[in-house]
């Protein structure tokens, strides 16, 4: 049984190192120094490995509703939730109030 209905052709290589280039190369060059930095000292740059990612992980700095911002200011829908432990978001505010308080 494959996870894929297709193969992984060369014609979808070059898209994915087109995508590579134009986005992770260009728009994730802060998370790219940070990581390569990162691997100095921990084995792929990242704790675990939900957070690898090709070609680089990316390097967040926040997280606010469903959303995740990178050290790029990049912003991301955040469709994991740190494996499912947060049922009220990212960072709701009316939690971190709370906390603060």
């Amino acid at each position: 049984m494959s996870l894929l209905k297709s193969r992984f052709t060369p014609s979808s290589r070059r898209l994915l190192k087109k995508y590579e280039d134009e986005y992770y190369n260009k728009k994730c060059l802060k998370s790219k120094a940070q990581i390569e930095e990162a691997r100095q000292i921990i084995p792929g740059g990242v704790q675990h490995n939900l957070a690898f990612n090709y070609p680089f992980p990316l390097v967040f700095t926040k997280a606010e509703g469903a959303y995740l911002y990178d050290v790029d200011g990049n912003k991301y829908f955040d469709f994991l939730q740190a494996g499912g432990p947060t049922v009220l978001g990212s960072n709701p505010k009316a939690v971190r109030e709370q906390v603060i308080d």
